[in-house]
C-alpha cells in the first residue's frame, strides 16, 4: 500500500459499511494493519472494534512445508527439522577415527 490509504480503510466504520455491502462477515490480518495504518490504532484495539460490530476474524494459514521424495521421513539428520545437538548420521565419527590412515 506504501503509504496509500483506501477509502475502505479510512476508519472502521467505514470498513464494516463496506463489508456489510459486500455481504461479508469476516475481516483478516491485512485487514487490520490497513486499519492500523489510516486510523492509528494498536491492531487490538482494531480487532476488539471490528469483533464488536459482529465480523470474525480470520487468521493467516501458515505455509505449507513441502518435503521432498529424498527427505528423511522425520527430519532426524537433515532439514529444517533437524536436531542439532543430535550428533549427526554417524559418517562424521566414522570418518574422523576409523576411515582415518593415521589412527591406528
Amino acid at each position: 500500500m506504501n503509504g496509500v490509504i483506501f477509502p475502505e480503510y479510512e476508519s472502521v466504520e467505514t470498513f464494516v459499511q463496506e463489508c456489510l455491502d459486500d455481504d461479508r462477515d469476516y475481516f483478516t490480518t491485512a485487514d487490520m494493519q490497513a486499519l492500523n495504518r489510516a486510523t492509528q490504532k494498536r491492531l487490538q484495539v482494531v480487532r476488539v472494534e471490528l469483533e464488536g460490530y459482529g465480523l470474525k476474524f480470520v487468521p493467516r494459514k501458515p505455509p505449507k512445508r513441502v518435503r521432498g521424495f529424498q527427505t528423511g521421513s522425520n527430519d532426524r539428520f537433515y532439514g529444517p527439522g533437524a536436531d542439532k545437538m543430535y550428533g549427526g548420521s554417524g559418517w562424521e565419527q566414522i570418518n574422523g577415527f576409523a576411515g582415518d590412515k593415521n589412527s591406528y
